[in-house]
């Protein structure tokens, strides 16, 4: 898809009018929550600890599973039709989808989209991970129209967006970040927030890490079929690695999973939203004239292994 064409606008002075108050309650607060896939739909949960009420906007109905998620919660939620009702009845919104596609679907095109609800002091946190251009296009878009923006990719799968331990990656409008609302949300979804300056710079940070997540990865599966092939322990192997300066968390968890191979574990990062990452990684060391070669080696990895998994008809992981 080529590139959203980034405008450039003038930030609006600081005493506009904002929906959300300086001390303004969390429990005041309508909380909408755009995209409730296997990321957003338990980090929304998590905001029903403390937000009574949300308003929730999915491609498909997840009433059903979303209700059941807050089951243990005093929280209530109302599922509107189209993505602009979210953010015109709630003073902050949170995103998280999944391609750069899907933010141009849903926030930019129809009369129903997001971008439509957006009126002077609304509030729009995005947690997806998309391209740079993306995210400021999206931001400067919001502004325009009196909005405040928040870039929040977040470092976290599945299991970490259930737990309430993702790492948000902000960047964008300071006053927003430090809102105690905002900060209430982040504290709910996550055990830790940075703040990292303009928006773009938690997307670059975000991909980064996830690069090198994927080069992780893509090593260590390596290494299990390797000691199989050599008729070697799987469960030695992991417990050797464990002990040792190679030691991660990230191995701890997916090893015992990985020598099960595709049926070992459900989705927590589906591979096709991996290699977008990763992809998205090169383009930027291609930009910056950084050689990307064993990130390279792990994009044609993971494309090789979405092809094979995907002709087998199975949900690939990562």
């Amino acid at each position: 898809m080529p590139a959203l064409p980034l405008r450039r606008v003038t930030a609006r002075p600081s005493h506009r009018f904002y929906c959300l108050a300086p001390s303004q309650a969390a429990s005041d607060v309508k909380v909408g929550f755009i995209g409730l896939g296997v990321m957003g739909l338990p980090m929304a949960a998590n905001l029903g600890k403390t937000f009574k009420h949300m308003v929730v906007w999915n491609r498909t109905d997840k009433s059903d599973v979303l209700q059941k998620a807050l089951a243990e919660t005093d929280a209530s939620f109302t599922s509107v039709s189209e993505p602009a009702d979210v953010v015109r009845q709630c003073d902050i919104v949170f995103s998280m989808l999944s391609t750069p596609e899907a933010v141009r679907s849903v926030f930019h095109e129809g009369s129903g989209s997001a971008l439509n609800g957006v009126t002077d002091g609304k509030s729009i946190v995005d947690c997806s991970t998309l391209r740079i251009e993306d995210m400021e296009y999206t931001a400067a878009k919001v502004q325009e129209k009196g909005g405040r923006f928040l870039e929040a990719p977040v470092s976290g799968s599945k299991g970490p967006a259930e737990q309430g331990s993702l790492i948000f990656l902000c960047a964008g409008e300071k006053a927003l970040y430090d809102h105690p609302v905002a900060q209430e949300a982040l504290d709910l979804m996550g055990k830790r927030s940075f703040f990292l300056g303009d928006v773009g710079n938690g997307t670059k940070m975000k991909l980064v890490v996830n690069q090198l997540m994927g080069a992780m990865l893509a090593a260590f599966g390596e290494s299990i079929v390797l000691s199989e092939a050599l008729d070697l322990s799987v469960d030695d192997l992991l417990e050797i690695i464990s002990l040792g300066a190679m030691s991660a968390p990230m191995f701890a968890l997916k090893g015992p999973k990985m020598k099960h191979g595709v049926k070992g574990y459900d989705t927590n990062f589906p591979l096709e939203h991996a290699q977008k990452d990763i992809r998205f990684a090169q383009m930027l060391g291609d930009e910056k004239g950084v050689n990307m070669g064993v990130s390279s080696a792990a994009n044609g990895k993971s494309a090789i292994s979405q092809s094979a998994w995907q002709q087998h008809g199975s949900l690939q992981q990562f």
